[in-house]
């Protein structure tokens, strides 16, 4: 989870700037990403509420209205891009994910916000694809950073296997007191790596 609390406001030019990101989003053999809107919340809500979904997410149920709330104070961030992975073909959302606390002076950004449709599994892969095209491509960014708990067995399962390096561990860093891995992909090894796990990138098998 990232904090947003006490940040400044951006400007209006580096929203502008967001603004324009926001045209050009990459497509994978199956899925596209796309800006989050007002009217995803109830699915957000639903897969955050899930009680597998949402086991290592937060420590309370969201409510709707904190949803809506957030979306509306995201809308105003320029270091915050939050995004819906759909289907090409039937616009079935498959998930979500976003690239949050970036620093462009440090070219870092944070993967953050990641629930997938259990329907959408197989997919995982390429909505992690499309999120490195558009932070090393796009954005032009260095290192994408992951933080991942300690006893999330399958997320740090998935993060080796995509090759992501551990950056550092914090010691119960966690609201609940587990431990904090930082996984760190770089815009260097992502093209080598990508070739490795490219047959994952499943084509035109949605279901």
């Amino acid at each position: 989870m990232t904090d947003h609390a006490g940040l400044e406001p951006p400007s209006a030019g580096a929203l502008s700037t967001k603004t324009e990101n926001l045209k050009r989003l990459p497509e994978g053999n199956n899925l596209v990403l796309r800006e989050v809107r007002l009217e995803d919340s109830a699915q957000i809500i639903a897969w955050r509420n899930d009680p597998v979904l949402g086991k290592f997410m937060t420590r309370e149920k969201l409510t709707l209205t904190q949803q809506e709330e957030f979306f509306r104070n995201y809308q105003a961030r320029a270091d915050d891009y939050y995004f819906i992975a759909e289907f090409k073909r039937s616009k079935k959302p498959a998930g979500t994910i976003a690239l949050a606390n970036l620093d462009f002076a440090a070219k870092r950004g944070e993967v953050a916000r990641l629930i997938v449709d259990p329907g959408a599994r197989l997919f995982l892969v390429e909505i992690f694809d499309l999120l490195f095209a558009f932070a090393f491509a796009q954005l032009g960014l260095s290192v994408v950073v992951a933080n991942v708990q300690s006893k999330n067995v399958a997320a740090k399962s998935f993060h080796i296997r995509l090759g992501f390096q551990i950056e550092k561990i914090a010691p119960k860093a966690w609201w609940n007191g587990d431990d904090v891995i930082t996984f760190r992909m770089s815009r260097e090894d992502y093209p080598r790596l990508k070739q490795a796990w490219s047959a994952l990138l499943l084509d035109a098998r949605e279901s």
